[in-house]
C-alpha cells in the first residue's frame, strides 16, 4: 500500500502538470466573459488532479493483492530500472514526508475553520433594517434557508461562512461608513455565494490543496477558481440589484478601509480575488458571448478534461527510455512464459542488492535452490556466529541425549575469558539447554561446551566438522572453533545458504532458533534470554530458520528463512556495518520481494 500511494504522488508530478497545460490552453480559448465556464472547467481539472492520485493508487494496490500469488504485483509497477528500484525502497520515507505536509496543511485548514468560527461567536446582531434586506435578496435569488446577517469588529471585509445555516458576517465600521446603496450591492455579492453553495466547494478545494500541497499546479488552479467564481458572484450581485456599478464602488472603498488578512481563505470575502480587474469589469461590462458560442464552448472543455484526467488517471509511469520500457515490456511476457533467460534475471537482482547495505548477500529459493539474488555472493569472508548452525548439526548427528547434565569446568571458562555468557563455571546444564543457548542467544560459552561434550572431544568434533562440510559440498568453507570468534572461520554467502538449507532439516535447530524468548534454571536460578534476531516474533514475520552473528572482522551477519504466500526463500546477510543493518536489509529484501524474478514451474511432457 505505501509503494502504491507513493507512485501515485511521485506519478502525478507529471500526471498534474499535463492537467495544467491542458487547463492553460483552454484558459486562453474560453473568452473572458465566459467566466462560469471558466470556473466549471477549473473545477474539473482540480477534480482531476485528485481523481488521478486516487484511482492510481486504488487500482496499484488492487493489482498488487490480485497479482500476489504469482510474484508480479510490484514487479510490474515498478520495473526493472535501477533508478525505479531505488524510488519503491524510498517510498517509505516518501509517504511519511507527504503524511507530515498533510497533517500540517490539515492544521492550517482546521486554524482557518477556528478563525472563521472565532469572529461568528464574537458578533451582534445587526440592525433590522439591513436583515430584512438580506433576506429579502436571498429570496429573489430563491434562498429558501434562513440567511443570518451579523455584525462583527475588525477591518476585513464581509464574508459568509457555513452553508447549511449560512451566517454573512459584515463588520460595523462598513454600516457607518458606507453609502446604503453600497453595502446592499456587497449583501448581494455574499448572497451569491450561498446560492450557488460557494462556502462547501471551497472547503473541498483547500482539502484538495491539502493532499496534493506539493504540486505548484494545484495552487494555481485554486487561485484561478477562486478568481473566477468571485466574478460569478458579482454578475449574478449585479443582476440582483441592477446597479453594478455600485458593487465596483463598494469594493474600491472596502479596499481603501481594509488591510490584508494572511488568514486561510476557508469563508468568502467580498474583497478577495483580483480585485482591480473586478472593478473594471463591473465598471464596464464586457459584451456577455452569445448562447450559440457557449453551447458550442461548454461541451469542448468538458470532452477535454475528460480525455485528459483519463489519460492522467490510466496512466502509470517509471522513470525509464522507450527502449528500455519496450524491454521491459518484453522481458514480462518471457516472465510470464517462463522464458526469460537467467543472465537477464539476475541482471535485474543485482540491481535490487545495490539498495542493500550487506557488502555480501545471497537470496535463495529454499525449494529448489534457485539464486533470486546476489550481491558479491562467491567472496570468501569471516561468518562469526553463523558457525553454530554447523556446531549443531555435527553435535545433533552424534545423536546424543540431549537431556544428559554437563559440568561448565574451567576449561570452557578459560578458553573464552573475555566472552560473556548466562553458563558460570562449576553450573550443571543439560545438551538441550546448551543447544538453546548457542543458537538462540548465541551464548559462546554454550557452543563451545556443545563441542566440547562430542564423543571423543574438541578435536572430535574438528574432524567431524570437517567431514560435514564435505558432505554439504562446501568447496569454501573453513571452520576453525565451534563458536565463529576466530576469524579463520570463512564460508560465502551461496555456501552459508546451503548450510540453511541442511539446518532446516532439524527440527531441534530450527525450533531453538525461531524461538523469540526462553527462560531456563541454571545452578538453581532462573536466566531469562532473548533471541539475538530482532525480527524472530515480530508480526507478519514467519521465520523457518534464523541464524545472527558478529564480530569486528566478519561485521554483521543474519541467515533467515522465510515463508510467505508468494515464495519461500533463504537469505543470507554479511559483513553490515550498522546494528540495524540486517534488520534493514532484511525488511527491504521482504517489501522487494515480489519485484525479485522468480523461477517459473518446470512444465513435464
Amino acid at each position: 500500500m505505501v509503494t502504491a500511494i507513493g507512485w501515485a504522488l511521485l506519478n502525478f508530478l507529471w500526471k498534474g502538470a499535463l492537467i495544467g497545460a491542458v487547463a492553460v490552453v483552454l484558459l486562453r480559448l474560453l473568452p473572458t466573459a465566459a467566466c462560469r465556464q471558466r470556473y466549471l472547467m477549473l473545477c474539473l481539472a482540480q477534480l482531476s488532479c485528485l481523481a488521478s492520485v486516487l484511482l492510481e493508487a486504488g487500482l496499484s494496490i488492487a493489482m498488487t493483492t490480485a497479482s500476489t500469488g504469482a510474484g508480479h504485483g510490484l514487479a510490474g509497477m515498478i520495473g526493472s530500472q535501477p533508478f525505479s528500484i531505488f524510488l519503491t525502497s524510498a517510498m517509505p520515507w516518501l509517504v511519511a514526508c507527504w503524511s507530515v505536509g498533510v497533517i500540517a496543511m490539515g492544521a492550517r485548514l482546521a486554524s482557518g475553520l477556528y478563525w472563521s468560527r472565532n469572529i461568528a461567536v464574537q458578533t451582534g446582531a445587526a440592525p433590522t433594517r439591513w436583515q430584512a434586506c438580506a433576506s429579502s435578496l436571498a429570496i429573489c435569488c430563491g434562498i429558501r434557508r434562513p440567511v443570518l446577517l451579523r455584525v462583527a469588529h475588525g477591518n476585513h471585509g464581509p464574508l459568509t461562512t457555513g452553508w447549511w445555516r449560512p451566517v454573512i458576517i459584515v463588520p460595523g465600521a462598513i454600516f457607518l461608513s458606507m453609502p446604503p446603496q453600497m453595502l446592499e450591492a456587497l449583501l448581494a455579492h455574499e448572497i451569491a455565494h450561498i446560492k450557488r453553495l460557494d462556502y462547501l466547494i471551497n472547503l473541498l478545494q483547500n482539502a484538495i490543496e491539502a493532499l496534493l500541497f506539493f504540486h505548484p499546479v494545484v495552487w494555481w488552479l485554486s487561485r484561478q477558481i477562486r478568481m473566477e467564481r468571485e466574478l460569478i458572484a458579482d454578475d449574478l450581485a449585479g443582476t440582483l440589484t441592477g446597479e453594478p456599478r455600485q458593487l465596483a464602488l463598494a469594493l474600491e472603498r472596502l479596499s481603501q478601509c481594509q488591510t490584508r488578512d494572511n488568514t486561510v481563505a476557508v469563508s468568502l470575502q467580498a474583497a478577495s480575488g483580483e480585485l482591480l480587474e473586478r472593478v473594471k469589469r463591473l465598471a464596464r461590462p464586457s459584451t456577455r458571448i452569445p448562447p450559440t458560442v457557449m453551447i458550442s464552448t461548454v461541451p469542448a472543455v468538458m470532452l477535454a478534461l475528460t480525455m485528459a484526467a483519463a489519460l492522467a488517471a490510466g496512466l502509470q509511469f517509471v522513470p525509464a527510455t522507450p527502449s528500455s520500457m519496450a524491454a521491459t515490456r518484453a522481458a514480462s511476457e518471457h516472465r510470464q512464459a517462463g522464458t526469460l533467460p537467467d543472465a537477464v534475471q539476475e541482471g535485474e537482482a543485482s540491481m535490487l542488492g545495490r539498495l542493500l547495505e550487506s557488502n555480501h548477500v545471497a537470496v535463495l529459493d529454499s525449494h529448489s535452490g534457485r539464486v533470486l539474488l546476489r550481491k558479491d555472493a562467491d567472496a570468501v569472508v569471516p561468518i562469526a556466529s553463523l558457525t553454530k548452525l554447523v556446531t549443531a548439526m555435527v553435535v545433533l548427528d552424534a545423536k546424543p541425549d540431549l537431556d544428559r547434565l554437563v559440568r561448565i569446568e574451567q576449561q570452557h571458562v578459560s578458553a573464552l575469558r573475555q566472552v560473556s555468557s548466562s553458563l558460570p563455571q562449576g553450573a550443571r546444564v543439560s545438551l538441550r539447554t546448551l543447544m538453546q543457548l548457542a543458537l538462540a542467544s548465541s551464548d559462546n560459552r554454550a557452543a563451545y561446551a556443545l563441542a566440547q561434550s562430542y564423543p571423543g572431544g574438541l578435536p572430535a568434533f574438528r574432524r567431524a566438522a570437517s567431514a560435514k562440510i564435505t558432505e554439504l559440498g562446501l568447496a569454501h568453507t573453513t571452520l576453525d572453533d565451534p563458536t565463529g570468534l576466530s576469524p579463520r572461520n570463512t564460508s560465502t554467502a551461496l555456501e552459508l545458504a546451503a548450510i540453511a538449507g541442511a539446518a532446516a532439516g532439524y527440527p531441534d535447530i530450527a525450533r531453538y532458533t525461531t524461538a523469540p524468548a526462553g527462560a531456563i534454571t541454571i545452578a538453581g536460578q532462573r536466566v531469562t534470554y532473548r533471541n539475538t534476531n530482532q525480527l524472530v516474533g515480530q508480526k507478519g514475520w514467519d521465520i523457518a530458520l534464523s541464524k545472527t552473528g558478529f564480530t569486528a572482522a566478519a561485521g554483521r551477519c543474519l541467515i533467515m528463512r522465510l515463508k510467505s504466500p508468494q515464495q519461500d526463500v533463504t537469505l543470507v546477510l554479511l559483513d553490515g556495518a550498522r546494528p540495524d543493518a540486517m534488520e534493514r536489509d532484511a525488511r527491504s529484501i521482504r517489501r522487494l520481494l515480489p519485484a525479485i524474478p522468480q523461477q517459473q514451474p518446470q512444465q513435464n511432457g
